[in-house]
Parts: structure tokens; sequence; C-alpha cells
């Protein structure tokens, strides 16, 4: 399993960040890797190549906890898990995010490798991505 840690202060209060932190379909689109995603968020359909490359086309996206906020996509081949812990800061909020991503199945093998480069990569996205969604 791969995993990434950072953190960003948003320019938002907590309880809009706790808002937009719970919304699935808004952090499924912070994802570069994600094409899109359906009305409510729990499916988040994956780009090409990476959906070719892991054999997995769409995630299965859900909630686990909300006090710190904890959520997981799971597909064929790839779990993502996520979560956020967040505290007011110089007049905005800190959020601290740690992803995770691990290969499934037959999978793993070529997944888990790739995933170890890219997950640096990808949380820096994401959290520019985040910090827009929740500052717009």
């Amino acid at each position: 399993m791969a995993e990434a840690k950072g953190e960003i202060v948003v320019s938002a209060d907590v309880e809009k960040v706790r808002k937009v932190l719970l919304d699935l379909k808004a952090i499924g689109n912070c994802f570069k890797f994600v094409k899109n995603t359906s009305e409510s968020g729990e499916k988040w359909f994956i780009r090409a190549p990476m959906s070719m490359i892991t054999q997995t086309k769409e995630l299965e996206a859900k909630i686990i906890r909300e006090e710190p906020v904890e959520w997981e996509a799971k597909g064929k081949h790839l779990l993502w898990r996520g979560k956020f812990e967040v505290e007011k800061a110089n007049g905005g909020t800190k959020i601290r995010v740690t992803l995770s991503v691990e290969g499934l199945g037959g999978m793993a093998a070529i997944i888990n490798p790739m995933a170890s480069v890219q997950i640096e990569g990808q949380l820096k996205y994401f959290l520019n991505e985040l910090k827009k969604t929740i500052e717009s």
C-alpha cells in the first residue's frame, strides 16, 4: 500500500470545510485520475490510461467515518482511502490529509509499485484542487 500525507490551510470556516469533505462528488472530482462522478458521488469513473492499466473502470465510494472524515473508493483491482483532520487556523481552517492506494487481486503486483511512485504527485494535485473547491 502506498501512502502520502500533506496539509493545506484554506480561507473557509470549519463548517464549510467539513461539508465539502463529506461530499463524495466534490472529493472524487479533486483527483486527476477521475474523469467524472455519479450525481450522488458514490461512483467515480476512472480516466484512461489508468483505467486500462489497473483494469478498473470505476470505484464505489463511501464515507466510513465522519469525525475525522474518512472515506474509501474501491473497484475491481484498486482501493483508495482518505482521511481528513480539520482544525481552526489563522482565520481559516487547516486540513491534514492522508491518502493511500492499494492494488487488489492479481493486479496488485503491477499497481502497488506504480502507486508508490505516483502517490506524492497525486496528493499534490489533490490538495491543490481541494483548496480551489473549498474556496470557490
